[in-house]
């Protein structure tokens, strides 16, 4: 579709534009690193409702907002452990514990390392 001037008055108006935040934790975190173009420029999008435009850019935000790490570990039982893991269903999940760091708290299994020579297992996990 050509850009004509109705088109681009029709795109840039205030009701078509949809804006989650501003959270301040969220900009001393990431800054400008989250896009590549101009922070200030919308994010294009296809969306039919200005309801779901919204629900996405909350979602976007809540994406964000929260502190998250990858946490990478040998597992102690090591293989018969790894092996064990049912991932057919759901994504496997747990709770990282470092005490070095001050973290307890959920995380979903990223990556899941098994190494038969060895017996040995590692585990990689987001949260």
């Amino acid at each position: 579709m050509p850009a004509t001037p109705s088109r681009i008055a029709f795109i840039t108006k205030p009701s078509r534009n949809f804006i989650a935040g501003p959270d301040v934790d969220v900009e001393a975190a990431y800054g400008e690193l989250a896009r590549e173009t101009d922070p200030d420029a919308p994010v294009e999008t296809f969306f039919d409702s200005g309801d779901d435009a919204q629900a996405m850019a909350d979602e976007r935000l809540a994406l964000l907002s929260p502190e998250r790490g990858r946490y990478q570990a040998q597992l102690p039982d090591g293989l018969s452990f790894a092996l064990a893991l049912d991932y057919s269903q759901a994504t496997p999940t747990g709770t990282v514990i470092d005490l070095e760091r001050d973290t307890n708290k959920p995380a979903l299994t990223g990556e899941l390392g098994i190494d038969l020579r060895r017996g040995a297992a590692s585990i990689m996990m987001w949260g």
